[in-house]
């Protein structure tokens, strides 16, 4: 697909039409600015597949900037709510459950099949009249050229040249863009997979989600039906290789095991997809005309769920300095402007990534130090005052203060 313009000038060029490059291209479009994506992927491959069974965790404060895009509501017939979160170790002492109920909220969250999410967001930018659309495409090179940003995009058949002031990069935890920049990152590799599947019970879950720490991984239930969830096991590389080579029986027998019967009888388990696991941190986000976000800023361990919780909310930021800077005179592609931006959400970011990071490497870890100060830990939550209303504070997003909530 074509762009919608003729004029490929533009105010704003977004290089990634995932998840949060579409949220933010949403957010600028009600603005007078010439805003396009470009997306390596043609829009109908990525609207017509549901090969993906990963889920998206959504935090409360996710919702409503959905809402604020004007998506929501099409997006919540499909989203199973969770209510309350309940941490366990197997087979030892220490459990931690937190409620909505308890930070005076109707739901913590929900949980939202990623293709399905991804679906709405992609329906949307295409049509949105004010956006122009260049997919599929990648970009060739990346120039600056008397202060505007010069693009060559190929689809191996087809070159285009266009122009921007700002440029942003939203195209994944191996940015391309990124490297092309000179942009360095940072990489722990965690030497685990993330295996998901889905998997039914025999009782409904009730809107509760679970996680617990098991000496095999990692494993989490997020509600997706009544008596269905999306399970994801963190677990070693050689781990995850034998839960893929083993038959479902095996697994079940596994999992009741691990979890025991508060649920009922497990019934079914998918066959798991296998993604590693990274974090990755980019050590700077901005040059003059030029930001990063989403994955391609940084991508988390998926332990607490709140990778693209983090990047819905740095570009709903990114496109509320955008709009101030309109409004009061500022050049919003100014380097001075654009590291403003990175300051305001550098405490979310931060605080978020140090958070994942620690729940890996503590609660996760495999060693006679860590796995004594585990329980304590669990029950630390429950014991000592407020430490509840601070870790759903994190998982609710609440660390961000904008206009857009």
């Amino acid at each position: 697909m074509d762009g919608k313009m003729s004029d490929e000038s533009y105010d704003i060029i977004i290089v990634g039409g995932g998840l949060v490059g579409n949220s933010l291209a949403l957010a600028l479009a009600e603005s007078s600015l010439r805003v396009a994506v470009i997306e390596a992927i043609d829009y109908e491959q990525k609207t017509d597949s549901a090969d993906d069974n990963r889920a998206i965790g959504l935090s409360y404060t996710s919702q409503r900037i959905l809402q604020k895009l004007g998506v929501w509501s099409k997006i919540e017939a499909k989203v199973h709510p969770i209510d309350s979160v309940h941490i366990s170790l197997q087979g030892r002492f220490g459990v931690a459950t937190i409620s909505a109920a308890e930070q005076g909220l109707a739901s913590l969250g929900c949980n939202v099949d990623i293709h399905y999410l991804q679906k709405i967001l992609a329906d949307s930018v295409r049509l949105e009249a004010q956006l122009a659309l260049y997919a599929p495409y990648r970009v060739s090179t990346c120039q600056r050229v008397e202060g505007q940003w010069q693009l060559a995009l190929t689809n191996g058949f087809i070159e285009k040249k266009l122009k921007a002031r700002l440029v942003v990069a939203a195209d994944g935890s191996d940015s391309e863009l990124r490297r092309t920049m000179g942009i360095t990152a940072q990489v722990w590799d965690y030497q685990q997979s993330a295996l998901v599947s889905r998997l039914t019970f025999s009782k409904p879950l009730n809107n509760r989600s679970y996680e617990r720490f098991t000496p095999f991984g990692l494993m989490a239930i997020l509600p997706a039906g009544e008596s269905e969830a999306t399970f994801i096991l963190s677990t070693s590389h050689e781990n995850a290789a034998y839960w893929q080579s083993v038959d479902e029986k095996t697994r079940l027998q596994q999992l009741h095991s691990a979890w025991g019967y508060r649920l009922g009888r497990l019934q079914s388990l998918s066959p798991a997809i296998n993604y590693p696991l990274r974090r990755i941190e980019a050590h700077t986000l901005h040059q003059e005309g030029f930001v990063l976000i989403g994955n391609a800023a940084q991508t988390l361990h998926p332990v607490a769920a709140q990778g693209f919780n983090l990047g819905l909310r740095s570009a709903m930021m990114l496109a509320e300095v955008v709009q101030w800077s309109q409004k009061v005179g500022r050049d919003y592609a100014d380097a001075a402007v654009l590291a403003e931006y990175v300051d305001k959400q550098a405490q979310d970011r931060k605080q978020i990534a140090r958070f994942t990071h620690f729940l890996v490497s503590r609660f996760a870890a495999d060693s006679e130090f860590f796995n004594h100060w585990q329980p304590l830990a669990l029950c630390g939550l429950e014991w000592v005052p407020g430490a509840k209303f601070l870790l759903a504070r994190l998982g609710l997003g609440g660390a961000q203060k904008a206009l857009w909530v």
